[in-house]
């Protein structure tokens, strides 16, 4: 199988655009960050669309909303991409490339603001939601002073203090975003950041005439290892998890939360989808590939906010913890990358083999 995998955000644009170029029937639109690569070059948000234009029923598949998790996000466009399938009548593909470029070139999983983009789609002129959870760890999450042998420490008490919540809880508390740490670790903003501008007005763009819109958002960080599990928030009686669940077998889905504080992913993008085109049926999923244990993968992202808040980018330790945040997004591993690959050659045909068949009138059927 060949790698569509690459070593930094230049050479995977780069290959993306040359595979599109190669196949001539995508269209591309680059809309440009106003800030630069780490290479000194300009970053992009980049749209690809393939399919007529005024197609009822759209595939979208989204990367690199966690900057530093687009290596994996890009190479299953590239690989959708050099396939070149047909495509069946009344229905397009869109491929949006690095929805966080900075995070992505710069290898950081959050944004230029040191904003989880996918915490960021809420409703900033509400209350802001509050984490009281996050507030007693970040302490721990986000030190001032951390030497190697005090980063081990604060690894043994928060393994002590999981220990003593139920899984849930401990979730919510770290991953479900804050609001009020601007240098903590799932800073979800104070203000809607310029990826969730730029997307928000590509869907307002491409989709709002669309019937019908299916969203995959590729992710890497949670689950076993180079396992591909699709994820969804849905309620037992909306249309679109049964409909998914022929698609595509077994999903993990979580009924859909009745307060805002109760959300275990507080602005997600795929929610900020649904409420941003309102006349379309939209069908959000995240593809989210394993990689390494828990653990491992929140003390690079403790690592890597401390190191890009206090320490030393341009050090040895500073180009380790670098290198390890990377590692724990994208494993430097060839049987990973082909368990990766061969998922999303899967679940995009199954994708657009149940669109092919799909229309709103199956939504009321339902």
């Amino acid at each position: 199988m060949p790698s569509f995998f690459s070593q930094d955000y230049r050479a995977a644009r780069n290959r993306l655009l040359s595979l599109t170029q190669k196949t001539g029937d995508w269209v591309h639109e680059p809309i440009k960050h106003p800030l630069c690569g780490a290479d000194g070059d300009g970053m992009f948000t980049d749209v690809f669309w393939r399919g007529p234009e005024d197609a009822s029923r759209i595939l979208v598949i989204s990367s690199g909303t966690h900057g530093v998790e687009g290596f994996c996000g890009s190479a299953v466009q590239s690989q959708l991409v050099a396939k070149d399938m047909a495509l069946p009548d009344d229905l397009a593909i869109m491929l949006v490339h690095g929805v966080n470029p900075f995070g992505f070139s710069h290898l950081r999983r959050v944004n230029e603001g040191n904003v989880d983009v996918n915490r960021n789609f809420i409703d900033f002129e509400a209350e802001l939601p509050v984490n009281e959870a996050y507030r007693d760890l970040n302490h721990l999450l986000n030190p001032v002073e951390m030497p190697p042998e005090k980063l081990d420490a604060l690894m043994v008490e928060i393994m002590r203090l999981q220990s003593t919540m139920d899984f849930l809880t401990f979730f919510k508390a770290v991953s479900s975003g804050q609001h009020e740490f601007p240098d903590g670790v799932q800073f979800g903003g104070r203000e809607p950041q310029w990826s969730r501008k730029t997307v928000e007005k590509i869907w307002a763009t491409y989709l709002s005439t669309a019937e019908i819109v299916a969203h995959i958002d590729v992710h890497t960080g949670l689950g076993p290892s180079g396992v591909g599990a699709l994820m969804m928030a849905a309620n037992p009686d909306e249309p679109h998890k049964a409909i998914t669940a022929k698609w595509f077998g077994d999903m993990m889905v979580s009924p859909r939360p009745t307060r805002e504080q109760d959300d275990t992913f507080g602005g997600y993008m795929n929610l900020g989808m649904e409420r941003c085109l309102t006349d379309t049926w939209v069908i959000p999923m995240t593809l989210e590939y394993g990689t390494e244990a828990p653990e491992v993968v929140l003390r690079a992202m403790i690592e890597d906010n401390w190191l890009c808040h206090h320490g030393e980018l341009d050090s040895e330790r500073g180009r380790a913890i670098k290198e390890r945040l990377l590692r724990v997004f994208y494993p430097d591993s060839k049987i990973w990358e082909s368990q990766v690959l061969h998922r999303a050659e899967q679940v995009f045909a199954q994708a657009l083999a149940g669109l092919a068949e799909l229309s709103v009138a199956s939504k009321e059927r339902t």
